[in-house]
């Protein structure tokens, strides 16, 4: 029988154009401390939506090899300083992997609620509201609400006022969405399960701004467990556990 190689997965967007500005970086086309193009000309130039700037660019802050400035734009570091641990979206092709990265949010995610319960000040509260007002008025509309709930997921990890944690949820952000996508396009096939994952995400609130950190990593631990429930994402040893 005649052998063929096996066909690679294809790139998705972010990880492409994350690939060209790193590599215009380490060819000297942007120098360290040089502003990078304002995302909305990224996006032109790229022929992309902002959100797949956006996380491009978290993929290369995470890497060190960019800095934002507050109010001023993305920088090219002066150090740049590649890391070596990243998960790549274009990783995410099967159910194991799919699986992975909910075990990972689950481990990673609780603690940041607890975290946030007990540091978050007004502006945090104020910040998760208005994403959680978001996602009810996407559920209203009947769209899927992905951008919304990245954003309060992403909220959450800065009110535990950790940088390294933050750090870590950027990094994680285009696995993040495909989670969260993922999650969000099963949960629209049946009727009442948007509620439901509004009503998971609701309780995660409530603790965080009650300062209630245990409440707080339990609500979270359940919605992401209800989520991989949801996508068929138990182990077997799940299964039997709930039996």
């Amino acid at each position: 029988m005649q052998k063929f190689d096996a066909i690679a997965k294809p790139q998705r967007l972010t990880d492409q154009i994350a690939e060209v500005l790193a590599q215009r970086i380490r060819d000297g086309e942007f120098l360290p401390g040089e502003r990078l193009p304002t995302e909305k000309d990224m996006a032109e130039l790229f022929g992309v939506s902002r959100s797949v700037v956006r996380e491009a660019v978290s993929m290369l802050k995470y890497d060190g090899l960019v800095e934002t400035r507050q109010g001023s734009g993305v920088f090219v570091s002066s150090s740049p300083n590649t890391r070596s641990f990243r998960i790549e979206c274009g990783l995410l092709g099967g159910i194991a992997d799919l699986r992975a990265v909910f075990e990972l949010r689950s481990i990673v995610e609780s603690a940041a609620a607890g975290l946030a319960a007990e540091r978050r000040d007004p502006e945090d509260i104020a910040i998760l509201r208005g994403h959680l007002e978001a996602m009810a008025t996407d559920i209203a509309a009947g769209r899927e609400g992905v951008d919304a709930d990245t954003a309060f997921h992403t909220a959450i990890a800065r009110a535990a006022d950790n940088a390294y944690l933050l750090r870590f949820a950027e990094f994680l952000g285009t696995s993040l969405r495909e989670a969260i996508r993922a999650a969000r396009s099963n949960s629209a096939r049946y009727p009442g399960t948007p509620d439901q994952v509004q009503r998971e995400h609701l309780a995660v609130f409530e603790a965080i701004a009650a300062g209630d950190s245990r409440a707080a990593e339990r609500a979270m631990r359940r919605h992401i467990e209800n989520a991989m429930r949801r996508l068929g994402l138990e182990t077997e040893k799940d299964l039997e556990e709930s039996t």
